[in-house]
């Protein structure tokens, strides 16, 4: 995989060495898989993320005995999220794989988090070594606060091959992000009475930072709406978690394994939004709005 060899054509994922971070969030997480066994570093992220990072990989690849000139792949959890920790991340990922001449998996971090809310939701745990196996039409919801009165959200429903993304990874405010919910729930092809879906979960923090407009919005649609209002008992009891990184190395192998991967230079972020704060006069604004 060294020497300039296209990186997305050796599939070796039996026995690779994975190494993968994810500063998405507040949280900063690092693993490493070395044949189907994941080691890994959480910890508070944040300002310290910068500083931490690459001292975490360090410290697992000397607990596993390796180099980081052992490694085959990087797995990056690409965003959405904050943007100052996205770009922590893939500078990391674009600098070591550049330098080891390995390739990279730019994982998306909502699937990571949805992963790992269903792992710790059926007690499986974070750090597995094969991506979970969640029952086909399971439905996995994730929102993010994204800052700006907006929230980052995917929905995901699993199938036989892996988890599909019913929406692609969006920023919208709490009562536009419910109307577009109530869409993408009534396409699914479950036909019950009650209008449940068979499997419904939430993760992610924008539960509480956005809890008055969801509520809302929830509260004026869930009476017409059965699987909006199953969505909302799924908030309820809402998974807390941030995307872990086993999981970024679990996806990233499937990435590998479908020749997905890019080379170093093409390992950019997902930002969704690329606008990170409101400008004075949009404050307010949004300050005189009713």
């Amino acid at each position: 995989m060294r020497g300039g060899q296209d990186p997305q054509f050796t599939d070796n994922s039996g026995s690779m060495r994975v190494l993968a971070l994810d500063t998405s969030t507040e949280a900063l997480s690092v693993a490493l898989s070395v044949d189907g066994h994941c080691r890994t570093v959480d910890e508070v992220g944040g300002s310290r993320a910068s500083q931490r990072l690459l001292p975490a990989c360090a410290e697992l690849l000397q607990a596993a005995g390796l180099e980081f000139a052992d490694l085959d792949l990087i797995g990056m959890g690409a965003g959405p999220g904050a943007f100052t920790g996205l770009r922590t991340a893939a500078s990391a990922a674009q600098g070591l794989a550049y330098a080891l001449d390995i390739p990279v998996a730019r994982v998306d971090t909502l699937l990571a988090q949805a992963e790992t809310a269903f792992a710790l939701h059926d007690g499986l745990g974070a750090v597995l070594p094969d991506p979970v196996e969640a029952e086909p039409g399971t439905v996995v919801l994730v929102a993010n606060d994204a800052r700006m009165g907006e929230m980052y959200w995917e929905l995901f429903r699993a199938q036989a091959s892996g988890w599909h993304s019913l929406h692609p990874p969006t920023v919208q405010k709490p009562e536009h992000a419910v109307l577009a919910w109530a869409e993408v729930l009534a396409d699914l092809p479950e036909h019950l009475d009650s209008g449940e879906l068979p499997r419904l979960l939430a993760c992610g923090n924008a539960w509480a930072e956005h809890d008055d407009a969801l509520s809302a919005t929830f509260s004026s649609l869930s009476a017409v709406n059965p699987r909006l209002a199953a969505l909302r008992r799924a908030v309820l009891r809402a998974v807390a978690c941030t995307p872990s990184a086993a999981a970024v190395a679990r996806l990233a192998l499937s990435q590998h394994a479908a020749g997905l991967c890019v080379p170093a230079a093409q390992a950019q972020p997902i930002y969704v939004r690329d606008k990170v704060a409101l400008t004075t006069a949009e404050r307010e604004l949004a300050r005189a709005a009713p």
